[in-house]
């Protein structure tokens, strides 16, 4: 899903995640080799139990 703008991204981010509040990080990367291209990334993040 493309979108106009960084604020559009976290305005869906946040309609859609309001209750849960995931980790949540933003990058913009200014050019791309081909202007067409479009990447997402996505990272799943595994805690401890706590201290032992």
């Amino acid at each position: 899903m493309a979108t106009e703008s960084p604020k559009d991204a976290a305005r869906a981010h946040g309609a859609r995640f309001a209750a849960v509040r995931p980790a949540c990080t933003f990058a913009e990367v200014s050019r791309f080799i081909d202007p067409d291209w479009l990447v997402e990334v996505e990272v799943d993040a595994v805690t401890g139990g706590g201290p032992s």
